[in-house]
This record gives structure tokens, C-alpha cells and sequence, in this order.
């Protein structure tokens, strides 16, 4: 079991909870409150604070940016002590700014090499002995800006910047005298172009110091949105002889097991447990990689979430056991857990009692706070295994959060229109820090409607309608189809396309409000504010 050498919570905890703003009491206050709330619920302090460059600024900017955060977390009283876990972008979105692959060749070539050093130095100067980088987290997702692409030449030149950019960390770590830790930090999807980046974008153990997922409880199951394979039902194998199937993806994620097994296998469908073909990531395969490797494993970001994806799972312990079940039976050793405790691009939050969140919160805290002797985390009967047809774990529910549910406290709330463009990634900060900089001030980030349909949905979809109108004439897009026709129950490539493009479908029609792009089938990575405005069927609601 990974335990906290501390003690005071089965996991070194980390939060997000938006931004310190040293340069605005407001907004300090407004921080600090919810940081305080988060603190209470959790009964310990975190020790780690998740911090994002601003990758809308154009690179010679970064510098500055840094040193603003930087003299915030250092002037905030409430985070003594804390260490920060800091997301780099490999990429400027600024007016004028070459393509991503042009950026990672000018990484790779030394072009912002004082960038870097000087990144390093202003955090130094402000007192940070311990600094996490995550240079390019979420490579696999294709909205965020530092995508490791969909072709193997453009893989190939994200993995030599990120190369050269560890490097470059570590050595101005060495000449300032502080210790840099360098997470290559993609997101578990149950889809993605770049494939499994385990296989196609690892950059190699010696410039790793910790291997790091972002992990959320969003669930886009493959299947018609009519026809979910239940896994409870059906006895937990697969392709069984006697399936049941639900009607809606409501009825589905009711039943913990099968949200337990879509958290596992989030690619899964009735014939397989990577319906992907390769396409996903998941968290066990990660955390193998780890204990591969020999490198310490954590979360860089975390939360169960409120999508609206058809689950309508505005309060989801189910994740929060499953995340913390997983984690104890990893058998690696969890450097931190990062918990999103924020309406930044998703309603996030759970510490206020507005958020309506009573299940989720107390499952927060009994399993990642700091435990007392009647709640702390048992591995003794933390999940029941069940073996299917390919002898593959399926994890099920075993135990219940207890009856008496603590009150969250609820801090003050400052709400200000975010104006962003959407061209940034996900979390708000972008919208949040862009004039900051100029003007000393932070607006609290808004809430964004986060929602993509990436390429391979339409090629899929396209696919399908060939396939469909081939042997029936049917439209495969205004035409109901079921996934799990009895024909196709064998696998066959007809199968596959179904179940791959309802899943693609069923996503794209739920209208997603929250940090989860379907178009992706991210099971719970991606926070990009924007998406592909050609989309087949409708542009996003902002």
C-alpha cells in the first residue's frame, strides 16, 4: 500500500483552488478562504499547490509571469511551506506565434534556454527550495497547447524539447541551488490520435523524476447512449451469454460497478477491454509504468466533477473511493494527489455547502484528509475482484461512505465575468493572469463550457455511414443503430465502428458543459475552453 511517509493523510495532498494574488487584498482574501476551506474539510494542510505558466503570453513574458506568481505564493501566509507542482507549456498561442511543432523544435534547438533558467531563478529568489515542473502536461489531448501531435514526426520532436527542457530545469535547479523535479504528465482518455503515449511519447527514464496522471470522474462509456452494456448485470465479463443492457446513460452510471469499471478501463466495451485499439491511456497502465521504471507516481490533478454528459453525476463518491482504492493497491510509492477544488472550467468545487456536493465531500475527506481511527482507509475490504473472460480485473464497490455526511464550510465567493477568447487551455488562469500581469490584479476565474469533437469522430462517423449504407441503406447519423446488434456481437469491424462512433456521438449530443472535451472520449483528461468549430453536428454553447 502507498502511504504518506507523514502519516497525516494516506497521500501527500495538493490542491488547486484558484490563485494567490499578492497585489490584490480582494482577491488574496477570496483565495485564502477558499484555501482555508479546503483545509478544513481535508482536517490538514495541503502541501503542494498546482501553478500554470500562461501560455497565451508570448515566451519572452514567461519570465515575468513566474516571478508574479511566484511573490504571490510567497506572500500568501496560508501557504508556508507549500511547494509548487507548476504546468509548462511547450507552446505560445500569442498573436504572431509558428505552429507547436515549431515550438518544440526551438525547444529542443536551445532557443529559450534563458527562458527557462530564468523561470527557475525567480521562483529560487522567492524562496522555493522545491519546485515540480510538468513541461507539456495533457500531451495527449489535442486541445491543450502543448499537444505531442497526431503524426510520429511531430511525436518525435515534442519528446526532444521535452528532452532538452529537463535538462535545462535541472541544471538551473543545480546552479540555484534548489531541488527541480521534473512529471511527464499526460491524462488518462479512453481515446486519443496520439495513441497510447506510453508507447509513443515517453521520453525516456533519465529525463523523468516523477511519472504523473490527471485524472477526472467523467464518464463517456462507449456504446449507444441507449444501449450501455451494463457490466454489473451481465456478470462483469465480457461478451456474455445472457447481456443486459441499459436504456441511458443515467441508468448506467447508477450502478457504482459499472462506474468502477469504466474508471478502470475507460475504453472498454462488451467485446473488449480496449476498444481503442490502442487509442487509450489508463491509470493502471501509468501507474505499471512506475513501478516499471522505478519512478514515484502522482496526481497532478484530480476531481469528480459534474459533467453533462447524460450520468448527471453532480455528486460522485463513487471515483473518489475507486481513485483512493487504486492508489492503495498500486504498490508505488504517490509523491502527491492533487485535488481540483474549483468552478474553474467545470463546476469542480465540493468544500461549499452551496455546491451541493455532501457525498463527495465527505468521501474527499475520509479517504485523501487526514484520518481519524473510524474512517481512516482499510485495503482489507477496499474492493471486491471479479475475474471475466479474459481474466482481467474488474473492480467493484465494497464498502459505503458512512451516514453522518460533515458539513462543508463555505467561504465567501467573488465572481467576475471571464472575457477569455477561449484560445487557452482549460483552467481559467489564462483569462485570469492574462492582465493581471500588466496591472497587478487577478479576476476570479468563471465557470467555461469546455467541449470539442476531434477529427477522428467525423472520419469514424463517416466510416460508419459507409458501413451502414452498405449493407442497408441506412443513414448512420439520423438513423438509430444499435452497438450491440446481435450480428455483431463477435467483434467484427462493424461492431467496433458502432460502438467507437456512439461513443464519439453520444458525447458530441450531450452539449458537455465542464473541463471534459467528448470529442476526445476523454474519460477524465482534457480542459481545453475551445474546440473544433467544424464540428459535424453543431457548434458549442458558451
Amino acid at each position: 500500500m502507498a502511504q504518506n511517509a507523514t502519516g497525516a493523510t494516506p497521500f501527500p495532498l495538493g490542491v488547486f483552488v484558484g490563485n494567490p494574488n499578492y497585489y490584490d487584498s480582494t482577491e488574496e482574501a477570496s483565495f485564502e478562504a477558499n484555501f482555508n476551506a479546503f483545509s478544513d474539510l481535508m482536517k490538514t494542510k495541503p502541501q503542494f499547490l498546482d501553478q500554470y505558466s500562461d501560455q497565451r503570453l508570448p515566451i519572452s513574458g514567461w519570465v515575468g509571469q513566474a516571478s508574479w506568481n511566484a511573490a504571490s505564493m510567497a506572500q500568501s501566509p496560508v501557504l508556508k511551506g507549500v511547494t509548487p507542482v507548476i504546468g509548462l507549456p511547450m507552446t505560445s498561442t500569442a498573436p504572431g506565434s509558428g505552429t507547436p511543432d515549431q515550438f518544440y523544435k526551438d525547444f529542443a534547438a536551445g532557443k529559450y534556454d534563458s527562458v527557462l533558467k530564468g523561470m527557475v531563478k525567480t521562483w529560487a529568489d522567492h524562496g522555493f527550495a522545491t519546485q515540480i515542473w510538468r513541461p507539456g502536461w495533457e500531451m495527449n489531448i489535442d486541445t491543450m497547447p502543448s499537444y505531442a501531435g497526431n503524426d510520429a514526426a511531430t511525436r518525435a520532436d515534442w519528446v526532444k524539447a521535452f528532452q532538452h527542457i529537463s535538462t535545462v530545469l535541472h541544471a538551473a535547479g543545480k546552479a540555484e541551488g534548489v531541488s527541480v523535479q521534473v512529471a511527464w504528465n499526460p491524462s488518462v482518455v479512453n481515446y486519443s490520435p496520439a495513441g497510447n503515449v506510453i508507447q509513443t511519447a515517453y521520453p525516456g527514464n533519465q529525463y523523468v523524476d516523477i511519472i504523473a496522471a490527471d485524472v477526472y470522474g467523467d464518464v463517456f462509456p462507449y456504446g449507444s447512449p441507449t444501449h450501455l452494456y451494463d457490466w454489473d448485470k451481465s456478470g462483469q465479463v465480457l461478451n456474455s451469454s445472457h447481456p443486459v443492457y441499459d436504456s441511458s446513460v443515467q441508468q448506467w452510471a447508477s450502478d457504482p460497478v459499472n462506474l468502477q469499471h469504466y474508471y478502470t478501463y475507460p475504453a472498454a466495451n462488451q467485446w473488449s477491454l480496449d476498444g481503442s485499439v490502442g487509442h487509450a491511456t489508463t491509470l493502471q497502465e501509468l501507474i505499471n509504468l512506475a513501478k516499471s521504471t522505478g519512478k514515484p507516481f502522482a496526481i497532478a490533478e484530480t476531481g469528480a466533477g459534474n459533467t453533462n454528459d447524460g450520468a448527471r453525476l453532480s455528486d460522485n463518491p463513487t471515483f473518489v473511493k475507486w481513485l483512493a482504492d487504486t492508489l492503495h493497491q498500486s504498490g508505488v510509492h504517490v509523491s502527491f494527489v492533487n485535488i481540483w477544488d474549483s468552478n474553474s472550467d467545470g463546476q469542480y468545487r465540493f468544500t461549499s455547502a452551496a455546491d451541493n456536493k455532501p457525498l463527495e465531500a465527505a468521501a474527499w475527506a475520509r479517504y485523501f484528509g487526514d484520518p481519524s481511527p473510524s474512517t481512516s482507509p482499510s485495503t482489507s475490504k477496499s474492493a471486491l475482484v471479479a475475474t471475466d473472460s479474459s481474466h482481467a480485473p474488474v473492480v467493484a464497490v465494497a464498502d459505503t461512505l458512512p451516514a453522518a455526511v460533515p458539513t462543508p464550510t463555505s467561504p465567501p465567493q467573488t465572481n467576475v465575468t471571464d472575457h477569455a477568447t477561449g484560445t487557452g487551455p482549460e483552467h481559467g488562469w489564462w483569462s485570469e493572469h492574462h492582465d493581471s500581469i500588466a496591472n497587478g490584479g487577478m479576476t476570479t476565474p468563471a465557470t467555461h463550457t469546455s467541449m470539442r469533437l476531434a477529427a477522428q469522430s467525423s472520419a469514424l462517423l463517416s466510416q460508419i455511414e459507409h458501413l451502414v449504407a452498405a449493407r442497408g441503406g441506412l443513414n448512420a447519423v439520423t438513423a438509430p443503430i444499435t452497438a450491440a446488434e446481435a450480428s455483431h456481437v463477435d467483434g467484427s469491424t462493424a461492431a467496433f465502428l458502432a460502438s467507437h462512433g456512439f461513443a464519439l456521438l453520444n458525447q458530441h449530443l450531450a452539449g458537455n458543459a465542464g473541463r471534459v472535451e467528448p470529442g476526445q472520449i476523454v474519460s477524465t483528461g482534457s480542459n481545453s475552453a475551445t474546440w473544433a468549430q467544424d464540428s459535424i453536428l453543431t457548434r458549442p454553447q458558451h
